[in-house]
């Protein structure tokens, strides 16, 4: 290896560690990419530079968007001396992603240090003996013998103090024994005696970059044991020896506002233009009694994170401007909450919006001093790479939210909403803590609560204090459907209404019976469930669409011996017929439409009886038609009241008037596509009272079982294997009640769907035999049923 050669490969390593130092994201690669990637980064690591190029090479073949790789061969290649091609694949890389950061820098690092000429090139003019340990320190370097090397160099900066290539030498080969902080010392002696230069400012920022972390480390170590001045200590260090890295000033300004140490936060801040950085320096400057002037950085930058950091940024200033008394300016200073993508400053924004209005509202204000309590909040961690800290406006609930979290993380809700109760306490009008008191009562099953938590915030008049997408699920939350409408269409018209919210808002319109409305929205809804809806979620949505686009239907029903073989409101029984076949037919239309939760038909059908044991009625002779109204009147109830004319066809019926109600109940009764099988439980129960006739009847059956989606066969077919309990009654026949226990089977098989909706008929059969348990033999024997709905 040639000295120009051996020497930059320790500063390869160094810009290897820096640009990684700033992406803390694992390599967005899978399968044989990722691979290869690995073993390309190892090969690196291990100095095993040709075998490093050669794997970049194909993993960049196989992925060529990942900017790390791209990096990964530019350093391998300058590691071997090849700087002009580094260079190259460098340009290359920049051409075909972009100006990335990351590219752009170290495109810049390696251009720099081809035009200093790396560390070779050893002087012709040194003196003996300094010469002869100048050419010892670069055979050495170029063995990777650096602890020789660093002896030798040393000898040879001693020698010849005035040759400013044996202090690169002298560095580098420090660097490459990890020898940092020796490596930053000459690095700083040496621009002390020659000035500084390019190339000794790429040297520092790379050991720099080395050095730093430990440093940031320490100092949130000694952050979180409360020794602030140690804190203090390591923080300086970390920005003087990294101080283009935002995250290590983010950190030593978090511990000079704990400290008190407004001054120092100012002129920590004051360095660089970042947006954030301005809105601390003003911050400490209005808390300091001085005139705050600050610069609003745009929002929208094109790179996500600078944008949420300009957004916190001009919140700050509004939490000045509102503490100074001017409104209006810290309305000026609010961006709108209208970014394509939400990010966490969205609600600080809006909470803000809200107390600048309210102000405006009140008239005339008056400043007061700004607490340099409420200070800006700060959420820092620390891994590999040292510490980095989000910045936030001011929140005095920041501690318990904090609590709350790390007790939802560890799955003790019961804690997590104690802690949310006391973050509202501390900011009452945030409904930040308010919203996650609710998901958190939610999610542990206390619904009840969570609807009284919603209506009590809408009942604060808090809703002004959030983005119109969260005010419409707490108004969702608590019922009140036409509320969350109209923030669900506020969020549209602003282009905020995100393509996941459309079924919700869906939903809160057919709440209301708007159901040409709630259609299209759970058509947009299905448009983009390839990333907003769940498989079940889609199908739920369309079988909403459904529901709320049908007007009529009809069905056809064969049941045999009596109406409790299956789930449904069933074609009542003839007066003093028993142990029969009974078929029908019924239309039924809805003048109303849809009417969600509860339902109102009119309905007209035919039915007849056959097969009749005992020699009664049979045939034609029994053919009758119906013509009635039926009504669900609960949203919260599965209760169904209907009353019908009896019109006799057959010469052995009579007219009559018929009331009937029925209920049912049950869990697991609807397709699933979430999992193949599932349990399933359903009750029904149906009464029923000839009004001329005087006679009555009941019919109830209970099953329990598994039902089994036939995928083998087509997933549009389910069987449902179960435990059946039923009975009957029918005081025309006598005053017993027969009960039966058994076993049976249903199968049903689903068509008519479309695009937007689910499958909207099925044919039904089901057939059960039951032993008796009380009363005659009605209750025994095979029971089946089958049912034709379209």
């Amino acid at each position: 290896m040639t000295p120009r050669r051996a020497s930059f490969a320790a500063l390869c390593f160094c810009a290897s560690l820096a640009a990684r130092a700033d992406e803390t994201l694992p390599l967005p690669l899978s399968g044989a990419a990722y691979r290869v990637a690995r073993e390309a980064f190892a090969a690196y690591g291990e100095h095993r530079y040709a075998d490093a190029i050669a794997r970049a090479q194909e993993a960049i073949r196989q992925r060529p968007d990942v900017a790390d790789l791209r990096l990964l061969l530019a350093n391998a290649l300058a590691a071997r001396g090849r700087l002009k091609d580094a260079s190259r694949a460098l340009a290359d890389a920049i051409a075909q992603l972009g100006p990335l950061p990351a590219l752009t820098a170290r495109h810049r690092q390696i251009d720099v240090l081809i035009a200093s000429g790396g560390a070779g090139g050893l002087p012709g003019d040194l003196p003996e003996p300094a010469a002869k340990a100048a050419r010892a320190a670069y055979r050495a370097y170029g063995k990777k013998d650096y602890a020789a090397a660093v002896e030798q160099g040393r000898e040879a900066v001693h020698l010849a103090p005035q040759a400013e290539r044996l202090r690169y030498l002298l560095i580098d080969a420090l660097a490459a024994t990890g020898d940092d902080a020796a490596a930053w010392d000459a690095s700083a002696d040496a621009s002390a005696r020659f000035g500084d230069s390019d190339a000794l400012r790429e040297r520092r920022r790379f050991i720099g970059d080395r050095l730093a972390p430990a440093e940031s480390k320490a100092a949130y170590a000694a952050r979180e044991r409360g020794d602030l001045d140690a804190a203090q200590v390591f923080a300086r260090k970390a920005v003087m020896y990294a101080p283009a890295r935002l995250a290590f000033r983010t950190q030593l300004i978090d511990i000079l506002f704990a400290r008190g140490d407004l001054a120092g936060v100012e002129a920590a801040a004051s360095d660089g233009d970042d947006a954030l950085m301005q809105a601390l320096r003003g911050y400490a400057r209005a808390a300091q009694g001085k005139r705050a002037d600050f610069a609003l950085a745009p929002v929208d930058t094109g790179d996500e994170r600078r944008n949420r950091d300009a957004r916190v940024a001009r919140t700050i200033v509004a939490d000045v401007r509102l503490a100074q008394g001017d409104p209006q300016a810290a309305l000026d200073a609010l961006p709108p909450v209208t970014t394509p993508t939400p990010d966490d400053a969205d609600a600080a924004i809006v909470l803000r919006r809200h107390r600048a209005q309210t102000m405006l509202r009140m008239g005339a204000t008056q400043a007061t001093p700004i607490d340099p309590r409420a200070r800006p909040a700060f959420e820092c961690r620390a891994d590999a790479f040292g510490a980095s800290c989000d910045v936030y406006a001011h929140d005095p609930a920041l501690a318990p939210t904090r609590e709350a979290r790390l007790a939802e993380q560890r799955g003790d809700r019961g804690a997590a909403i104690g802690y949310w109760r006391t973050a509202i306490a501390e900011v009452s009008d945030d409904p930040q803590p308010r919203i996650a008191l609710i998901d958190a009562l939610a999610a542990t099953g206390r619904t009840r609560e969570a609807s009284n938590e919603a209506r009590a915030l809408i009942d604060a008049n808090l809703l002004d204090s959030m983005t119109d997408m969260q005010a419409a699920f707490i108004a969702r939350r608590a019922g009140d459907n036409a509320l969350a409408l109209d923030h669900f269409a506020r969020a549209e018209r602003a282009g905020a209404l995100p393509a996941s919210a459309q079924a919700d808002a869906g939903y809160a319109a057919l709440g209301l019976h708007r159901n040409e409305e709630g259609a299209k929205y759970l058509e947009r809804a299905i448009d983009h469930d390839d990333e907003t809806l769940t498989p079940q979620a889609l199908s739920d949505a369309r079988a909403a669409h459904a529901e709320a686009t049908r007007d009529w239907g009809f069905s056809a029903t064969v049941n045999y011996r009596g109406n409790g073989a299956q789930q449904g409101f069933a074609f009542a029984p003839t007066p003093g017929v028993s142990n029969n076949w009974q078929a029908g037919v019924e239309a039924y239309w809805r003048p109303f439409g849809s009417l969600g939760a509860r339902m109102f038909e009119v309905y007209a059908r035919g039915y007849e009886n056959f097969g009749v044991q005992g020699g009664g009625p049979t045939g034609v002779s029994t053919l009758q038609a119906a013509i009635g109204a039926r009504v669900k009147p609960f949203a919260s109830a599965n209760a169904v009241f209907a009353i019908e004319r009896i019109v006799p066809i057959g010469s052995d019926v009579r007219s009559d008037w018929l009331a009937r109600a029925a209920y049912s109940n049950g869990f697991g009764d609807t397709r699933r596509l979430d999992a193949p099988g599932w349990w399933t439980g359903t009750v029904y129960g149906e009464a029923g009272h000839y009004i001329e006739n005087h006679s009555t009847y009941a019919t109830a059956n209970a099953r329990l079982g598994r039902t089994y989606r036939i995928d083998s066969v087509s997933p549009r077919l389910t069987v449902f294997p179960h435990a059946v309990v039923g009975m009957d009654y029918d005081s025309a026949v006598d005053h017993s009640v027969p009960v039966g226990v058994g076993a049976g089977v249903a199968a049903r098989y689903w068509f008519r769907d479309g695009p937007y909706d689910a499958p909207r008929s099925f044919v039904d059969l089901a057939l059960q035999y039951r032993f008796r348990v009380a009363g005659d033999d009605r209750a025994r024997g095979v029971f089946f049923g089958a049912v034709f709905s379209y």
